[in-house]
């Protein structure tokens, strides 16, 4: 056998520790660089692209982009994944991680939750959708959502609902009689005005107030401009019916698998998320009604104060009642999760950025 001399030896040591020390010296794959991200399914019963989405769903394209790489967000929109109706059910079982979990469609599962579509109650985006942060922390609001295996993640919000009319309009006295597009309490409280409240899909409200089936329909700015109402309801009475809030839960299961720095840009960034949705949804719809009413377009009728507590004492003495009444019957704390949301829309209306009032002067 022939032995190596030593010459070749030193080289070949030579040769391996320069291996060595390239492998130490040359740039290493950041921690988990090559590890894939947490991908959740979020369903989404409005469709890509309006203006509502967008508002809504800014939170999770910002903590998506803020994660760098960690989490991916995978929508399912216009109830693709899930039906509205459907939803509860479906987040606790996992078909989605994440989904908007309403009231006004699933009454029987969310009863508490139901609070938030009450006419007269919220009116502004900003301080609606922080007053849901706030309430969702009362005991028996969270065991509503504790039940069905979700948490509370974000709002899904809008801004409140005017009033449009195909012919004009002065003062609540000339509600009497008129058939208006509404849904759930809030064509309670028509009625209760005078009005004939009459339930359409919103795809066929345009052609309804076109040949006259309807007289009118509550809608947001927004909401109208989007589904082009100002086109044959030249009139905007601007009194502010109230909003609809629902809430974006998470399975709580999906909710473990995220990690704690992430799960806390959902808190930290609450506030931001509220205001920036506000600006991008409601502060859109007031511009929109500046420039039609500077055109002519549109005439907008301003509610007396007198006018403002005329309906919200109806408001008040009917269908806040009647919730109220409904909730006791089912053992649960309506007054007090009632009381809690209006003072939580007081305090975060005091601290509002955006004190301009919804309507144009």
């Amino acid at each position: 056998m022939k032995v190596p001399r030593s010459g070749s030896i030193l080289m070949i040591l030579t040769g391996i520790c320069w291996i060595l020390a390239l492998s130490i010296t040359l740039p290493q794959p950041a921690q988990g660089a090559q590890d894939k991200p947490l991908i959740l399914k979020v369903s989404i019963f409005t469709p890509a692209g309006i203006t509502y989405t967008k508002a809504n769903c800014w939170i999770l394209e910002e903590i998506e982009k803020r994660s760098k790489g960690r989490i991916k967000f995978e929508y399912y929109f216009s109830a693709s994944l899930l039906p509205a109706k459907e939803t509860v059910s479906g987040l606790k079982t996992g078909v989605a991680d994440i989904a908007i979990a309403s009231g006004a469609y699933e009454p029987g599962k969310l009863p508490l939750s139901t609070v938030t579509s009450l006419p007269m109650t919220g009116t502004r985006f900003y301080s609606s959708a922080m007053a849901i942060a706030d309430i969702v922390q009362i005991p028996e609001f969270k065991a509503e959502l504790d039940k069905y295996n979700m948490q509370y993640l974000s709002f899904y919000q809008n801004s409140s609902y005017g009033l449009w009319l195909v012919k004009p309009f002065q003062t609540l006295a000339d509600l009497k009689g008129r058939k208006i597009r509404a849904v759930a309490e809030h064509a309670s409280l028509l009625k209760d005005l005078g009005a004939v409240p009459v339930t359409i899909v919103v795809t066929e409200t345009y052609s309804a107030l076109e040949r006259g089936t309807v007289d009118g329909t509550l809608a947001n700015p927004i909401f109208a401009f989007d589904y082009k109402f100002n086109e044959v309801c030249p009139h905007y009475y601007s009194m502010m019916f109230g909003n609809v809030g629902y809430l974006l839960c998470v399975n709580k299961d999906s909710w473990k698998k995220v990690p704690p720095d992430i799960q806390k840009m959902f808190t930290d960034l609450r506030e931001e998320a509220a205001r920036i949705g506000h600006e991008i949804y409601e502060t859109a719809g007031e511009k929109n009604l500046e420039q039609a009413q500077a055109k002519g377009i549109i005439k907008i009728v301003n509610p007396p104060e007198t006018e403002i507590a005329q309906v919200r004492q109806v408001a008040k003495t009917t269908i806040w009642k009647e919730w109220v009444e409904k909730m006791n019957k089912r053992g649960l704390p309506g007054q007090k999760v009632l009381d809690g949301y209006l003072t939580a829309l007081e305090k975060w209306e005091a601290k509002s950025p955006f004190k301009k009032p919804i309507y144009s002067k």
